[in-house]
C-alpha cells in the first residue's frame, strides 16, 4: 500500500463547536491506496480501500523503548477495517475437512517486512470486529491543559493500528499485503468424541510446560449471554475462571513483543481455534480470556472463555494443547 500525507500536521483543525473531546486537535489525512489479499480465499487480489466504509476509533498509543513504557500520543483515527477488507473475500480453506473458520488467522505485512498477526476470530467472531484499521486520517486528541505541546505528533503516512491493544506492537506503517491462512500442524482426534484431559500443555520456542490449575493466575468472574453463530442463544451463564494470560506468562514472551505470534488452542476431539498472542496478553480493554476449571466433566476439565467474542465458537472445551509459533 502506498500513501502520502495529504494535509500537513496542524493544517486541519476542527472548526465547528463539538461535544466530542476527540475532534479538537489537528488532523492529517492519507491517500487510501490498495492492499493485496492472498491466501485461503476464493478471489485473491487487490482491494481498493477508497471504496470501503470508514470506521473510527480513539487510540492511546504506548510503545516499549529502552526497557520502559513510552506514551506516543492519543489519536482519533478514521480508517478501513480488516473486517470490511476481508468480508467480501469468501474463505477457501486448504483443509476442507475442518469446516469451522475458528482455525483461520491473518497476517498483515508491509514492504519493509514488518508483520502483525490477527486471528480470524478477533475480526469476525468478536463483539466489535472493527478494531484493526488502516488509517485514512489521524487527529490529535489534544489535552488543552498540558504544560508542554498540547497537540500530539501525527503519523507521517497510512498505518495499521490495533485499537484494542495496550502496546503498539501491531502498529505497522504502510501495510501492503494481507494473507489468510489456517493453523498449520496436526490435530489428532475424532469429531465430537471428547477426550478428558486433566491438564493442558503449552509449547513455545523455549520448550513445553503443563498447566494443571490456576497457580498464581488471577481469578475473574463474568456473566455472559451465550450465542452461537449457527444455533443462536444458549442462555445466561455465570463464568468463573483464571486468567489465561496468567498461565502464558511462563513462556517469557512479553505483551510488548507479542505482535507477530500465533496461538493454537486445541482439544482431544481435534477441535481448535486460532488466536493472536496479542489479543490474549496485550489487551488494553481488560476483556481478558479465562480458563474455566470444570473439574471432572466428561468433555474435559479445562475450557476457554472469551468475554470479547459475540459468538461462543472459540470457547474451546476440553483444552489439551496450546501451541505458540511465529508464522
Amino acid at each position: 500500500m502506498t500513501g502520502c500525507l495529504a494535509l500537513a500536521a496542524g493544517a486541519a483543525r476542527a472548526q465547528e463547536a463539538s461535544n466530542s473531546f476527540y475532534e479538537t486537535g489537528p488532523e492529517a489525512r492519507y491517500e487510501a491506496g490498495v492492499v493485496a489479499v492472498e491466501g485461503e480465499v476464493e478471489n485473491p487480489g487487490p482491494v481498493d480501500l477508497a471504496g470501503l466504509p470508514l470506521r473510527q476509533a480513539a487510540v492511546r498509543e504506548v510503545a516499549w523503548e529502552d526497557g520502559k513504557a513510552v506514551f506516543k500520543g492519543a489519536h482519533f483515527y478514521s480508517g478501513y477495517s480488516l473486517y470490511d477488507i476481508l468480508k467480501g473475500r469468501p474463505v477457501k480453506k486448504a483443509r476442507e475437512y475442518f469446516r469451522p473458520e475458528t482455525d483461520l488467522f491473518v497476517t498483515v505485512e508491509n514492504a519493509a517486512g514488518e508483520k502483525a498477526v490477527f486471528s480470524w476470530g478477533e475480526i469476525f467472531y468478536a463483539a466489535d470486529g472493527f478494531g484493526a484499521l488502516i488509517a485514512a486520517s489521524a487527529r490529535s486528541v489534544t489535552a488543552p491543559k498540558r504544560r508542554t505541546d498540547k497537540d500530539w505528533p501525527l503519523p507521517q503516512g497510512p498505518r495499521l493500528v490495533a485499537t484494542k491493544d495496550l502496546y503498539n506492537c501491531r502498529f505497522i506503517a504502510a501495510p501492503s499485503k494481507i494473507t489468510v491462512r489456517s493453523l498449520p500442524g496436526d490435530f489428532p482426534g475424532e469429531k465430537h468424541k471428547h477426550v478428558y484431559a486433566p491438564a493442558f500443555s503449552v509449547t513455545h520456542a523455549g520448550g513445553t510446560f503443563e498447566v494443571k490449575g490456576a497457580g498464581k493466575a488471577g481469578i475473574r468472574t463474568y456473566e455472559a449471554a451465550g450465542y452461537g453463530h449457527g444455533t443462536g442463544f444458549k442462555g445466561m451463564k455465570k463464568v468463573e475462571g483464571f486468567l489465561f494470560r496468567g498461565a502464558l506468562v511462563r513462556t517469557g514472551i512479553s505483551p510488548q513483543e507479542s505482535g507477530s505470534y500465533l496461538v493454537a488452542v486445541s482439544a482431544g476431539d481435534a477441535y481448535r481455534a486460532a488466536f493472536s498472542l496479542s489479543e490474549l496478553i496485550n489487551r488494553g480493554d481488560n476483556a481478558d480470556f479465562l480458563v474455566v476449571d470444570n473439574g471432572k466433566a466428561e468433555d474435559g476439565r479445562f475450557s476457554l472463555f472469551s468475554p470479547a467474542d459475540f459468538f461462543v465458537d472459540r470457547n474451546v472445551r476440553g483444552m489439551s494443547k496450546v501451541g505458540i509459533t511465529r508464522p
